[in-house]
């Protein structure tokens, strides 16, 4: 990230701890209504309506009722995720960066599916459709997760932040996606394999095992399936016990990014 000139001041004071952040909103809760993040409220508008929208189909509603679903989560989300943007921002120069991390991962699907469930539970009620609230509101959590995660990464990047010196349009931004969202991808892979090379194997095989655990968690919220191989996880007997298939897919990302290094590095040298 480069270097902030005195002429460039973000008008966000800069926060380096979670107590400082925290302070900076508590002191100014009107940031979140000055830095109120127009592009997260597009893009969490456009991704949230068609859960809702195939949720109800899924349940056999009416077509006018999953339409209607759909437009009252895309209204909701699109101020929302507006606020929900503002904070992640607030968040994104603290260090070390798992710090604001896990403090992104409580606080703001805690906040957002408070006021959701009570939105959606409403509209459930006057539409006899309460059936489908829980389901649509555990995958939109699920969502919520990876949004919030994606978010972070892309604003400490200098991507889809809004009211500072470095902020770009939102086309400029779309432009730069494809790119933050491969290395989003990547990251994992990436630092377990970096861990390998410097003999962390304690702390890859951690990071392995969490991952394959938390994967089969948001796959069993998505999908009502605890298991996402072939043939429902059960047609190998190791691969039918919880976090395996993640684990799996880890370990061949892992293996190529440690290709991919290598591949690089003897290019390196060779100049």
């Amino acid at each position: 990230m480069r270097e902030i000139s005195v002429d460039e001041v973000p008008e966000i004071p800069v926060s380096h701890t979670i107590g400082e952040a925290m302070r900076i909103l508590w002191n100014d809760p009107s940031l979140f209504i000055r830095y109120w993040n127009y592009k997260g409220a597009i893009f969490s508008g456009i991704l949230r309506a068609p859960i809702f929208f195939a949720t109800y189909l899924i349940g056999k509603e009416a077509l006018r009722l999953a339409l209607l679903a759909a437009l009252v989560q895309f209204v909701f989300r699109f101020f929302f995720a507006g606020v929900g943007g503002a904070l992640i921002q607030a968040f994104r120069r603290v260090e070390p960066p798992w710090k604001a991390l896990l403090t992104i991962m409580v606080l703001v699907p805690t906040v957002s599916h408070f006021f959701e469930f009570l939105l959606q539970a409403g509209f459930g009620y006057l539409t006899a459709t309460q059936d489908q609230t829980s389901g649509a509101i555990l995958r939109s959590v699920c969502v919520s997760i990876i949004s919030a995660l994606f978010t972070l990464f892309a604003m400490r990047r200098g991507v889809m932040i809004v009211g500072e010196a470095e902020s770009k349009s939102l086309i400029s931004d779309i432009s730069k996606l494809p790119l933050v969202i491969f290395h989003f991808v990547a990251f994992i892979p990436n630092e377990v394999s970096y861990m390998l090379r410097r003999g962390a194997y304690l702390g890859a095989i951690l990071t392995i095992a969490g991952f394959g655990i938390f994967s089969q968690l948001l796959v069993w919220a998505i999908t009502n399936k605890p298991f996402w191989t072939y043939g429902g996880g059960k047609e190998a007997a190791f691969v039918k016990y919880w976090g395996v298939d993640g684990m799996i897919l880890l370990v061949l990302a892992v293996i190529t990014s440690s290709v991919v290094f290598a591949s690089q590095r003897g290019r390196h040298k060779e100049h």
